[in-house]
C-alpha cells in the first residue's frame, strides 16, 4: 500500500485513511443572544396567536413587541451584512400590516373570509421573511427574482428545518462554556445556584412543618404568599410545550440565514436554472401553432360576443340583463383566463427549444396573447365599474380591482421583457405587494 497517497496518514506499520477534522461548533455572541430572547418571544407567539382574530385590536399589542423582536434579532444577527435597498420595501409592507391589525384595520381582506384579518397576519407573515431574506443578502439572485419559488422553499422550509436543533445546540455550548477566563468565579456561580436551590427546597418544607404545627402561623404565611403568588393557568404547559418548536423553527431561520452562505444559494439557484435549461426540449413550430390557437379562440370569442363584453362601455346591457348579473357573471371567469394566459406564456418560455426573442413568429404570437389577456382585463375592469357606479363602493370591490390590476401589471412586465429583454419580475412583484399592504389599512 502507498503510504504517500493524498488523504492517508501513517499509523504504526499502516497508512490509514485521514478522517477530516469537523470543526468545533462555535456560536456567536448574537447568536446565543438570539438563542435566550425567542424563548420569551415564542411563548408570545405561541400563547397569543390563536386569539389574534377575536380579539379586539388593543389586546393585540403583543404582536408589536414580537414584531419587533424578530426585526431587532435579525438586524443583530446580519449586522456586518450590506443592506439592500429592496429590504425597506418589505419591512415597510410588513409595517403596515401590522398596523392594520393594530387598528383593526383590514375591511378589504376580510371580506374575503370569515376570520377576522387572517389575510392581513399571512401578508405580515410572507413579508417579515422576505425581509430578512433581503436583509441578510440570501435571496438567490442577490434580488427578489424568477426564483421566487425557490427563496420561497429556502426560507420557510430548508433553512429552518436544516438549522432547526441550532437553538439546542448553541443553548447547550453557552451554559456548559461558560468562559472561565473572561468570566471569573463561574464555577462558583453555578455551584451557588446549585445551592440556592437546595435551600429553596428545604425552606419550604420547613415552612410547610411549620404551618402544620400552628395554624396561626398558617394564614399569616398564606396572606404573605398571596403578594408573591403566581397564577399559572391550565394552558400555561400546553403553551410553553408549542413555543419551544415555535422558537426552534424562529431561530432557524434568523440565525440559519447568517450561517448559511450565498455561495451556497448561488450554487443551487443554478442548478435550477440548469434544470430549467434542459427542458427546452419543444420545437418552436409547435408553440406557434399552440399559442395561434389560443390567440385564434379568443378572437373568435371577441368577435361572437362583442355586444355582451363591451356593453359596459355605452351602459346598454344585453337583452334579458339586469346590472347586478351582468356585472357579477363572467368577472372572476376572465381574471382567470388572464392567469391562465401567464401560466401558458411561462411554459413556452421554459420549454420552447430557442428563446422567444429569437423566434419572431413566436414572439408575435406571444406579444398578442399578451394584448388579448389585457382587454381581457379592461372588459372585466369596465364591468367591476359598471356594478361600483350602480351600487356604490365596497371593501370587495375594492379587492376585485386590485386582482384585475395585478393582472393587468403581470401582463404588461411580461410584454415589456419580451419586447426590450428587461426584467421586470421584481417591479411586478413590489407593485403587487406594496398595493396589497396598503389595501390592508382600509
Amino acid at each position: 500500500m502507498n503510504e504517500n497517497l493524498p488523504g492517508r496518514e501513517r499509523v504504526g506499520e499502516f497508512a490509514a485513511p485521514k478522517i477530516p477534522e469537523r470543526p468545533a461548533f462555535l456560536p456567536s455572541v448574537p447568536e446565543k443572544i438570539a438563542a435566550f430572547a425567542l424563548y420569551v418571544l415564542a411563548y408570545l407567539y405561541a400563547r397569543n396567536l390563536w386569539t389574534l382574530f377575536d380579539a379586539p385590536p388593543k389586546q393585540r399589542l403583543w404582536l408589536l413587541v414580537f414584531f419587533a423582536g424578530f426585526v431587532a434579532l435579525g438586524e443583530l444577527l446580519h449586522r456586518g451584512t450590506p443592506r439592500a435597498g429592496e429590504s425597506w420595501v418589505w419591512l415597510g409592507c410588513a409595517a403596515v400590516c401590522l398596523a392594520s391589525l393594530l387598528l383593526g384595520r383590514g375591511s378589504v381582506w376580510n371580506e374575503l373570509s370569515p376570520a377576522c384579518g387572517d389575510v392581513t397576519v399571512v401578508f405580515l407573515h410572507l413579508f417579515a421573511v422576505w425581509w430578512l431574506l433581503s436583509r441578510s443578502g440570501r435571496l438567490s439572485e442577490g434580488r427578489s427574482g424568477h426564483l421566487l419559488p425557490l427563496d420561497a422553499l429556502n426560507a420557510f422550509v430548508l433553512i429552518p428545518f436544516r438549522h432547526f436543533f441550532l437553538r439546542v445546540r448553541t443553548v447547550f455550548h453557552t451554559l456548559t462554556h461558560l468562559r472561565r477566563g473572561k468570566l471569573p468565579g463561574a464555577s462558583a456561580l453555578g455551584w451557588s445556584a446549585l445551592a440556592l436551590c437546595a435551600a429553596a427546597g428545604l425552606f419550604a418544607l420547613a415552612a410547610g412543618l411549620l404551618m402544620d404545627a400552628d395554624s396561626g402561623f398558617a394564614s399569616l404565611l398564606e396572606r404573605v404568599a398571596t403578594v408573591f403568588r403566581f397564577d399559572v393557568d391550565e394552558l400555561f404547559a400546553l403553551r410553553l410545550l408549542c413555543s419551544l418548536p415555535v422558537g426552534a423553527y424562529l431561530f432557524g431561520l434568523l440565525a440559519g440565514c447568517a450561517r448559511t452562505q450565498p455561495e451556497t444559494l448561488r450554487a443551487r439557484a443554478a442548478s435550477v436554472c440548469s434544470a430549467l435549461e434542459r427542458l427546452r426540449r419543444v420545437p418552436s413550430g409547435v408553440w406557434c401553432a399552440l399559442v395561434g390557437a389560443f390567440c385564434l379562440l379568443y378572437a373568435v370569442f371577441f368577435a361572437v360576443q362583442f355586444r355582451y363584453l363591451f356593453g359596459a362601455f355605452t351602459r346598454s346591457l344585453p337583452p334579458g340583463f339586469i346590472v347586478s348579473q351582468y356585472a357579477r357573471e363572467g368577472f372572476f371567469e376572465l381574471c382567470k383566463v388572464m392567469a391562465v394566459n401567464l401560466l401558458l406564456l411561462w411554459l413556452v418560455t421554459r420549454s420552447a427549444r430557442e428563446p422567444l426573442r429569437e423566434r419572431p413568429w413566436l414572439c408575435a404570437l406571444t406579444l398578442a396573447l399578451l394584448a388579448e389577456s389585457l382587454l381581457f382585463s379592461v372588459v372585466a375592469a369596465s364591468k367591476l365599474l359598471l356594478y361600483i357606479d350602480c351600487f356604490g363602493f365596497t371593501p370587495k370591490r375594492l379587492a376585485s380591482s386590485w386582482l384585475v390590476c395585478v393582472l393587468a401589471c403581470a401582463c404588461v412586465c411580461a410584454g415589456l421583457h419580451l419586447l426590450r429583454g428587461r426584467r421586470t419580475f421584481r417591479f411586478w412583484l413590489v407593485f403587487s405587494a406594496v398595493t396589497a399592504a396598503a389595501l390592508s389599512l382600509f
